[in-house]
């Protein structure tokens, strides 16, 4: 499958991973909606599943699912394309399009997304058969990128911290001069790159606790032998944001 002719897969790595909630669970999906084609990832940040689906694989189960409706292949794509994207996009779309979906684990580990919606005045329903996807695809569109921007975080913060210290000394500087802050409320603390740091591990940590409370109590925990990445973050604050904001020091943006 391609789109604008440049290959799904380098379009589908530029899209973000945005959170949703199917059944109570959280997840990350990232998905493109070609011509007649598409291609769906979802992650809980301990598994990865995906599918992909061609036009004849559409038409075909489209037929399988809705045996009283009787349409072109494009039609059934463009209906389904409606009513999914607003799920698979964390927007509140399925409640105008009166779009219902529910998500079941199977026993063997892969996930069934049943959507049910109306076309035509017929009741449409579909199904994401999602399997394990490779390790391959994994590192491509999750670890990968996530080495790569907790890379360039760590670089950033490396040099905030030394743009901190050298601000330090030279308020210092000033304060030996003679100098005085003309209200007390601006002052701030010397900065302590070890206490930053531990700090900055705690709630690491924290965050990590969390997660997998999460992860447990949404029924879709995996086995041991299953990618686990639940110390991952895919929202929330950095605690040098924090310290970025106090300092009132602009920080170069990035996106993952």
């Amino acid at each position: 499958m391609e789109v604008s002719g440049a290959p799904v897969e380098d379009i589908l790595l530029q899209r973000p991973w945005l959170p949703v909630s199917i059944c109570g669970c959280q997840l990350l999906a990232k998905s493109l909606f070609g011509e007649t084609a598409y291609h769906i990832l979802l992650t809980d940040m301990r598994c990865v599943w995906e599918e992909r689906m061609d036009a004849a694989a559409i038409q075909s189960r489209a037929q399988e699912l809705n045996r009283r409706l009787r349409a072109p292949v494009k039609a059934f794509f463009s209906h389904l394309c409606e009513v999914a994207k607003p799920c698979l996009s964390g927007s509140d779309g399925q409640i105008e399009n009166k779009a219902q979906i529910s998500l079941v684990r199977q026993e063997d580990g892969n996930i069934s997304m049943k959507l049910k919606s109306e076309l035509a005045g017929l009741p449409f329903y579909w199904e994401f058969h999602c399997t394990s996807a490779p390790v391959a695809l994994v590192c491509f569109h999750l670890v990968r990128p996530l080495l790569m921007m907790s890379r360039l975080l760590q670089q950033r913060v490396e040099q905030l911290g030394g743009l901190l210290m050298r601000k330090d000394a030279e308020i210092q500087d000033y304060r030996e001069n003679g100098a005085t802050l003309s209200r007390e409320r601006l002052q701030t603390d010397v900065f302590e790159e070890q206490t930053y740091r531990e700090d900055f591990m705690a709630k690491v940590r924290g965050q990590t606790h969390t997660h997998t409370h999460t992860h447990r109590a949404c029924g879709l925990s995996a086995p041991s032998s299953q990618l686990c990445s639940s110390s991952l973050t895919c929202c929330g604050e950095f605690p040098h944001d924090k310290l970025v904001r106090s300092r009132n020091i602009e920080l170069p943006q990035c996106a993952l």
